[in-house]
C-alpha cells in the first residue's frame, strides 16, 4: 500500500526499446525505482511490432499510435498521431498523486504534454536530445541548405509545443540548460545522468574474451562505445585511427550508419551489445575514445569510467565540458586531433600511467551513482507533485524551482 507521500511519475518518451542513451536512462530508473520508497515510474512508449508478444513489465505501457509514420531521418523518433484521449485515459487509471514527466518532444512526448494539460496534471520535462542540431543534420543530408533550415525550424517547433508550459524542466549538463533557454522561459535545473555502480565496475583482468576476440598483441584495444549514428563523428574517429598498425579500432554498438562504417572505412562494429557482453568491453579495451559534439551528457563516456577504463575525447559540450584536469579524461582540442593515435598508444603502453588514470576515472564515476543522483531526481519532481486532489486544475508554471532546495547540482 503506498504511503501518503509516495508519487507517481508517469514518463512520456518516444523512444525505449531502440539501443541509446535515453532508453538506458530510463531503464536504470526503473530499476532503481523498484528498490526504492518514495516515487513509482510509469513509463509510455511506442510500440514496436517486433515486441508485441514479449512480456513487459507492468510499468511500461506501450501505445499504439492512430496514425503511424516511419521517421526517414531518425528510426528512434516515430513520426504519427496519438490519440490525446487514449492518453488521458492511461494517465486517469493511475492511481493516487501523480506528475507527467515528458522525456522527448517528438509525436508522443507532444501527445503526453497535451494530455497532461488536458486533464490539469502537474507538467515537467527532461532534456535528453539536442533535438535542432540533428534537425539541421539529417535534413542538411537530404536537403542541403534548405533541409538543414527546414529540420532546425521543425525540431524547435516541437520542442516549444511539448517544453514551453511546462512547470519545470530538467537538463544534465550546462551546454543543455543553455539549448533549452531557446524554448523554455525559466531557468532549468541540473540534474546529471547517473551511472549503475553494481552493473559498470572494473574487471580484475583485461585478458579475457573481448580482447582475445577483438585485440592483438602488441596493439592498442581503442574502443568507441554507443548508438553507431552519424552524428557521433564515427567518420573523423575512423580517419584519426582506422589505418594505424599499432591500434586496433572496434566499434562497440549497433545503429543505422554501421553499414557505411564497414564499407568505407573495413572497421569491426560488434552491434548491439549488453549485459556482461558490454561489460567486458569495458573492463577489457585499453582505452576509449569519443570525438562526437551532439551529446547533451554523454552516458557511454560516464559507464567507462566507472569501469576504470580512461578516456580521450575531444573538447565538446555535454558532461565532457565539467570535467577538470586530474580526472582522469584526456581532453583534446580540435588542432590536437592529429596526435589522437600517438596519445591512445602512450596511454595503452605506459602502466603505470594506465593504472593511475583509471583509478582517477573510477572515483569520479562512483560521485555520479543512481543512488547519489536518483534522489536529486525524486525530489525535483516531489516540488511539483500536487498532493491535495483539489488543487490539480492549475496548469500555470511555479517560478521558484530553480531553487529546488539546494537541488542546482553542478554536472
Amino acid at each position: 500500500m503506498a504511503r501518503e507521500q509516495d508519487f507517481h511519475i508517469v514518463v512520456f518518451t518516444d523512444t525505449f526499446f531502440e539501443t541509446n542513451g535515453v532508453s538506458t536512462y530510463y531503464k536504470t530508473l526503473l530499476d532503481w525505482c523498484r528498490e526504492t520508497e518514495g516515487m513509482r515510474v510509469t513509463v509510455v512508449c511506442p510500440e514496436r511490432a517486433d515486441l508485441v508478444n514479449e512480456a513487459l513489465p507492468s510499468q511500461v505501457i506501450p501505445v499504439r499510435p492512430s496514425i503511424g509514420i516511419p521517421n526517414p531521418f531518425y528510426s528512434d523518433l516515430p513520426l504519427g498521431y496519438f490519440s490525446r484521449p487514449a492518453l488521458e485515459k492511461i494517465l486517469r487509471g493511475i492511481k493516487g498523486p501523480k506528475i507527467v514527466h515528458v522525456a522527448t518532444s517528438g509525436a508522443l512526448g507532444k501527445a503526453g504534454a497535451a494530455a497532461a494539460r488536458g486533464i490539469g496534471l502537474p507538467l515537467v520535462g527532461c532534456y535528453h536530445t539536442d533535438l535542432p542540431l540533428y534537425g539541421r543534420m539529417y535534413g542538411g543530408s537530404v536537403g542541403g541548405r534548405f533541409g538543414a533550415w527546414l529540420g532546425n525550424r521543425m525540431a524547435l517547433f516541437f520542442e516549444k509545443r511539448t517544453f514551453n508550459r511546462c512547470r519545470a524542466m530538467c537538463v544534465s549538463s550546462l551546454s543543455a540548460a543553455r539549448t533549452v533557454r531557446g524554448f523554455f522561459p525559466d531557468e532549468p535545473v541540473i540534474i546529471p545522468i547517473p551511472v549503475d555502480l553494481g552493473r559498470f565496475r572494473p574487471g580484475v583482468s583485461r585478458d579475457d574474451c573481448f580482447r582475445r576476440k577483438y585485440g592483438s598483441e602488441g596493439r592498442a584495444l581503442v574502443v568507441v562505445v554507443g548508438r553507431v549514428a552519424k552524428e557521433k563523428n564515427l567518420d573523423l574517429v575512423c580517419e584519426m585511427l582506422a589505418d594505424d598498425d599499432r591500434i586496433d579500432l572496434v566499434f562497440v554498438g549497433d545503429g543505422p550508419y554501421a553499414s557505411e562504417l564497414k564499407n568505407r572505412w573495413n572497421a569491426r562494429v560488434t552491434g548491439f551489445l549488453q549485459g556482461d557482453d558490454l561489460l567486458a568491453a569495458f573492463q577489457q579495451a585499453d582505452v576509449l575514445v569519443q570525438l562526437s559534439q551532439s551529446e547533451t551528457y554523454g552516458l557511454a563516456l560516464v559507464e567507462a569510467m566507472a569501469c576504470g577504463l580512461p578516456a580521450i575525447v575531444l573538447r565538446s559540450q555535454g558532461f565532457v565540458e565539467s570535467l577538470e584536469p586530474g580526472c582522469g579524461v584526456e581532453i583534446l582540442e580540435h588542432e590536437e586531433l592529429s596526435t589522437l593515435a600517438d596519445r591512445c598508444v602512450s596511454l595503452a603502453t605506459n602502466r603505470d600511467l594506465h593504472k593511475e588514470r583509471s583509478a582517477q576515472v573510477r572515483s569520479l564515476a562512483v560521485q555520479l551513482s543512481v543512488d547519489s543522483v536518483f534522489p536529486k531526481l525524486r525530489d525535483f519532481h516531489r516540488t511539483h507533485v500536487q498532493f491535495d486532489p483539489v488543487r490539480t486544475k492549475s496548469n500555470g508554471r511555479t517560478r521558484d524551482h530553480a531553487r529546488n532546495g539546494g537541488l542546482r547540482v553542478p554536472s
